[in-house]
Formats: structure tokens, sequence, C-alpha cells
């Protein structure tokens, strides 16, 4: 049977100071470091939560600039389009008027032209119909 004596108070009193010296050198010094890694490795969390949320919102940034630089340049792009078409028209316009006014001159140069003709014909129209008619008739005619 088991004998309860002195040496089991020794052994009891013992165990109670090693666990006391053994709380006080390893257990708080361990528990310590371990919230301590603990807490930095919620802070390290939170700042790379807050980075990514910074991320993001340069990245939205980024994205409405670049639509609004698209939407920009398709308007600098319609409004320079527009701008030629307006300016070809314009040319074009001008010269369908060059053209007009050349072909104008021309059809007033050639009815002056065709009025000198016949004046200059009717001059001679009574020597040639004179001459015709005396190569026909064989005869000379007053």
């Amino acid at each position: 049977m088991i004998e309860v004596n002195f040496t089991v108070l020794i052994q009891a009193f013992n165990f109670f100071l090693l666990l006391v010296i053994l709380n006080k050198i390893l257990y708080k010094p361990i528990l310590k470091i371990l919230d301590q890694r603990e807490q930095r490795i919620e802070g390290q969390q939170q700042q790379a939560k807050k980075i990514i949320e910074d991320g993001q919102v340069l990245e939205g940034d980024y994205n409405k600039k670049l639509y609004n630089a698209k939407i920009e340049a398709m308007n600098t792009k319609n409004a320079a389009r527009n701008a030629a078409s307006e300016q070809a028209n314009g040319i074009i316009d001008a010269s369908r008027k060059k053209a007009e006014e050349i072909i104008n001159q021309m059809q007033q140069q050639m009815v002056l032209e065709l009025a000198q003709a016949k004046k200059e014909l009717e001059s001679e129209l009574s020597v040639m119909s004179a001459t015709i008619a005396q190569q026909i008739l064989g005869r000379k005619v007053a």
C-alpha cells in the first residue's frame, strides 16, 4: 500500500515550486512572444488589407481616367473628321463654282466667237453665193 509521509509533501512542494519557476522563466515569456507575434500578424494583415483597398481605389481612378481619355480621344477624332469633311465639302463646292464659272465664260466666249464668225461669213456670203451661182449657171450674175 501507499504510505503518505513527509516525502510526499516535499515532492508536492517541489512540484509547485517547479510550476512557479517554469511559469516565470518559460511559460510567460513564450506566451508574451506568441502574443507579440499574433499582434504583428494582425497588424500586417490590416496593413495588407489597407494596401489592397488603396490599390483598388487607384485602379478605379485609373479606369475612370482611361475611360475619360478614350471618350475625349473619340470626341477629338470625330471633331477632326467633321472638320476635314467640312473642309473637303468646301473645297468641292469651291471647285464646282469655279468650274461653273469657267463653263459660263467658255459659253459666253463661244457665243461671241459664233457671232463674230457669223458677221465674217455674212460679208463673205454674198460673194460666195455669187460665185456658186456663177458656177452653176455658167454665166456671171450681177
